[in-house]
């Protein structure tokens, strides 16, 4: 490190320190010296690091700082265990980002009825109410029908009183045993919200302009007179909205799939009450969109639905594979709920690449499965299948990183699966995302990494920094680099001496 780092516009300790902190090849002593000394500043650089070795875990999980402690909670790493432990945290703090994350084990069900037990009487270091805490547990774990379940039984009546309020989330089993509640509160609440529930919505009803209100509004039960109302609005928005309830009257259903606005027939295609010849109609419509929606439906054959003429990226949600110009609008995560196997194994066989889409996102598929859908033709197929299921092929992780730009690319490199031998072939490649793959490339030409370290994209510049391929010169002089350096500490080649020279510049005095 040159002697004039950090006093002329160099990089200040912080971006160093949180550079060594998610550097892979940190020793454990260094990263309990950080953690000792500089908690406030590396523990963005923790909450990143792909391992959290033990001895590290157990002081951020004993640690003084909230910050750090925090950072432990969200750590995809971080271990039930701890997470119970941190669920008792002083800090109220500490114990919401404890609630959970995507990617974290879930937390068993003891654990949670005894979280549920502490909301229901929140200490008044928290400044929210039991409604608001027990409704961001609720969204922390994404609305997991076992918490549901979990607090319809629980043994506290205010927590039963809550799961009573939400009755569209609950199984019928659950419902009904709040129906028949011992409680009168808890009673009450079930019998007002399945009320509300099942409400029937009148012109009166529906706000005058768009909002979540609006569209709630529609998708509740409809009286005749709010259905031709809505009919009489010639609203294109609203009717394909209407056209999806399944409370619609067969006459107002063939109205619709009748209408002049290929949105308005879109949204008939869901319907499971679609008759045969509407279903034969639906798959002729002259809008590929509309045909596209009802290729999937469940009452056409295969051979129906192999005949049917369909564009994918007219699909919400699907639109965005294929394509570079085309903004991810909805993208599952990983761990959304899978579909039922016996379907997803169905689906695997079809004809419809739509269907192949939603059977990729198993998790379980056999390996005879995974070969076929490695090899579809549908991008998407290859995708999803790539991204969800934990045998997929090396190759096909690399095929789907080269053809795919949207939602979750980056996270296919970072799969342990993905294939690094020979990637210093696409040092020219004119994207940057395929430029950075040079530097997972564990043979590529320390002279061709060095010369990506000045690649005109920032990104790759920064992979380049951390690549343990960059010469060690060139490594030492980004520490001094303002935009790399937080980078260059983060590289596993950095030497024992120079990560100790920035631990002793860092240190007070």
């Amino acid at each position: 490190m040159t002697g004039d780092a950090w006093l002329d516009g160099s990089p200040s300790p912080s971006p160093l320190l949180r550079g060594l902190a998610r550097n892979p090849a940190a020793p454990v002593d260094v990263l309990l010296r950080l953690l000792d000394s500089w908690p406030e500043q590396v523990c963005d650089g923790l909450l990143h690091r792909r391992e959290l070795p033990p001895p590290v875990r157990d002081a951020m999980l004993h640690h003084p700082s909230p910050r750090i402690r925090r950072a432990l909670a969200a750590h995809p790493q971080v271990d039930p265990l701890a997470r119970t432990t941190l669920l008792a945290d002083p800090e109220w703090r500490v114990r919401m980002r404890a609630f959970g994350r995507p990617g974290q084990e879930p937390l068993p069900d003891d654990v949670l009825v005894r979280l549920l037990t502490e909301l229901d009487g929140p200490p008044s270091d928290i400044p929210f109410s039991r409604e608001e805490l027990i409704g961001e547990l609720f969204a922390a774990t994404r609305y997991d029908q076992r918490l549901f379940r979990l607090a319809a039984a629980h043994p506290r009546p205010g927590v039963r009183r809550f799961a009573a309020g939400s009755s569209y989330w609950l199984d019928e089993r659950s419902r009904q045993a709040l129906l028949e509640d011992e409680v009168p509160d808890v009673r009450a609440a079930a019998v007002a919200s399945l009320a509300r529930q099942q409400q029937v919505m009148e012109p009166a009803d529906l706000p005058d302009q768009h909002s979540h209100a609006f569209w709630y509004v529609l998708q509740r039960p409809l009286s005749r007179a709010l259905v031709d109302h809505v009919l009489a609005s010639g609203d294109t928005d609203a009717l394909r909205v209407m056209g999806e309830n399944p409370g619609v009257p067969p006459d107002v259903v063939e109205t619709l799939l009748r209408h002049p606005d290929p949105s308005v027939r879109q949204g008939v295609t869901c319907r499971v009450d679609l008759t045969d010849d509407q279903l034969v109609r639906l798959a002729t419509d002259p809008a590929v969109e509309v045909r596209t929606a009802v290729s999937t439906h469940p009452g056409l054959t295969e051979q129906q639905r192999a005949g049917i003429d369909i564009d994918v990226t007219t699909v919400p949600g699907d639109g965005h594979f294929g394509s570079v110009d085309v903004r991810c609008r909805w993208v599952p995560y990983p761990n959304d709920a899978a579909p039922d196997i016996t379907d997803a194994l169905r689906w695997a066989r079809s004809a419809n690449p739509l269907l192949r889409r939603r059977a990729a996102r198993h998790a379980g598929l056999p390996a005879d499965i995974v070969t076929v859908l490695a090899d579809d033709s549908d991008l998407g197929v290859r995708v999803l299948l790539a991204q969800h299921h934990p045998a997929a092929p090396p190759a096909l992780l690399l095929r789907c990183y080269l053809e795919y730009h949207c939602c979750g690319r980056d996270r296919l490199s970072e799969l342990p699966q993905f294939p690094t031998e020979g990637l210093a072939r696409f040092a020219d490649n004119p994207d940057p995302a395929i430029r950075r793959l040079v530097a997972l490339d564990p043979h590529a030409d320390p002279d061709l990494v060095d010369r990506l370290s000045t690649d005109a994209d920032a990104t790759v510049r920064e992979a380049m920094a951390s690549s343990p391929r960059l010469p060690a010169p060139r490594v030492t002089a980004l520490l001094d680099d303002p935009e790399l350096a937080e980078a260059a500490a983060a590289n596993p080649a950095l030497t024992v001496d120079h990560i100790q020279q920035i631990l002793d510049r860092s240190a007070p005095g």
